[in-house]
């Protein structure tokens, strides 16, 4: 039967807190000085918005900020879920087919777990849905849609369209809360290294798909309009892997005189050039999964060991990183098979004796991913549906040389240890004597522009 579509809702739904554990609630509460989560608004969906025709009103929704109006009526319910979000997510897609409203879903719990998402809502979007929302709403006015729309190639990152920045509630910047602290952008999509953790490579490809330069400058010309200070994210999962391509990004950012923050692989201190065009340009902080200081554990991760190749050069590299301005944000998690009890002061010592914040988790297997599968095959999941604790503060796996309660006590302890007013003091200290010794942000020294 065909149908009028007039009003859409797009909604972020609300995470569970990081971790039932009242002791992980308040590590966070006492540190929270020193350790800021970085948030920001659904990028997703904000994208989907930019691709629904302009006769049809949408409203971008993100509970964790929002409340949602059940009652509001709305022609079309899109959602978007993580593994934490899916219990949620499939909450909220009763409550509107209650109301003979249809839901669809998409994002990577759906894409990985779509059977599972089909018994909740009307209809999956698998894979990218860029290339398949707007075929989708021709189908539903038809009354001709399917069940499941899959993407069976990469979308075309040069036909993306800017996001739809100004439908952003900016009162989740503006009031005395400030939930939200940065805009994400994106560049490219894609991560050749395949991490067993990661879905990452499953689900956006091992090959790297770039935007056009044009069109990354003017979403952020565009972003800017509506949020002109704020501290925005490079959504990539690896930004800095083309090293021309990027480097041609970052001369263009340069005069726009913005601050972001990036996601790297650890390579990115082989290129003086790239570092300083990083600098120049306003990045502040490149977040690194470094994983563990264990070369054991590190050999797990990657099918040709990418990791444990470098790990060898990991203080060098932080050295050369942060001497061109940038603070190196690492990321660790606990609970390879060859971790133990002691991994935890380990990683304590690598991240005070390299002045480097981290972020410090437990190994977290989510659907997609090599380790889901490895793990789920030899029965070692407490639970087969954990997720509302995939929050990676829990431990949801048989390990044989770790204790579900003393990792949860364990990492209380790593947090307070590096975020604790002495060591925080110190790496401060440390990038505040490099900071004197560089040039001014925003400019291009001589041998830049050579």
């Amino acid at each position: 039967m065909a149908r009028l579509i007039e009003k859409i809702a797009l909604i972020n739904p609300k995470r569970p807190l990081r971790h039932e554990n009242q002791g992980i609630y308040e590590m966070f509460e006492r540190n929270k000085n020193q350790l800021k989560p970085w948030l920001g608004p659904p990028l997703n969906l904000l994208t989907i918005a930019a691709l629904t025709p302009d006769d049809i009103e949408v409203k971008v929704i993100d509970e964790h900020y929002e409340t949602i109006d059940f009652e509001q009526r709305y022609d079309l319910v899109g959602l978007t879920a993580m593994t934490r979000q899916a219990d949620r997510a499939y909450e909220i897609a009763h409550e509107f087919q209650k109301r003979n409203i249809p839901v669809v879903m998409g994002g990577i719990h759906a894409s990985f777990l779509t059977d599972e998402a089909l018994m909740h809502v009307d209809t999956v979007f698998v894979g990218e849905a860029e290339e398949l929302w707007e075929r989708y709403l021709v189908d539903l006015k038809n009354g001709k849609q399917k069940r499941v729309y899959k993407s069976e190639k990469p979308c075309d990152l040069g036909k993306s369209p800017v996001p739809r920045y100004d439908l952003i509630n900016s009162q989740a910047f503006n009031d005395v809360t400030k939930y939200f602290n940065m805009i994400p952008v994106q560049a490219t999509r894609g991560c050749p290294h395949n991490c067993n953790f990661c879905a990452v490579s499953e689900l956006y490809g091992k090959k790297v798909r770039k935007k056009n330069i044009d069109q990354v400058i003017n979403e952020i010309y565009f972003l800017r309009k509506y949020f002109n200070d704020s501290l925005i994210l490079f959504a990539d999962d690896n930004l800095f892997v083309d090293r021309k391509y990027i480097k041609e990004v970052l001369r263009e950012l340069v005069p726009l005189k913005i601050k972001y923050l990036a996601q790297s692989d650890i390579k990115v201190a082989e290129n003086d050039e790239l570092l300083e065009l990083a600098y120049l340009s306003g990045c502040q902080f490149i977040f690194i999964g470094f994983e563990s200081t264990n070369k054991n554990s590190l050999g797990e991760i990657n099918e040709n060991k990418w990791k444990l190749k470098h790990a060898e050069n990991y203080s060098e590299y932080i050295k050369k990183i942060q001497e061109k301005g940038i603070v190196v944000f690492g990321a660790f998690a606990i609970g390879f098979d060859n971790d133990c009890p002691e991994t935890f002061q380990k990683i304590r010592n690598f991240a005070v004796d390299n002045n480097i914040p981290g972020q410090f988790t437990v190994l977290t297997p989510v659907p997609g991913s090599r380790l889901y599968n490895q793990l789920l095959a030899e029965g070692r999941l407490y639970e087969e549906t954990f997720w509302n604790r995939c929050g990676f503060y829990n431990l949801v796996f048989r390990h044989s040389k770790l204790d579900r309660k003393k990792v949860e006590e364990s990492l209380i302890w790593l947090y307070d240890q590096v975020f604790s007013p002495e060591n925080s003091l110190k790496r401060a200290f440390y990038m505040k004597e490099i900071y004197k010794k560089l040039p001014q942000r925003w400019t291009y020294p001589a041998k830049i522009i050579c």
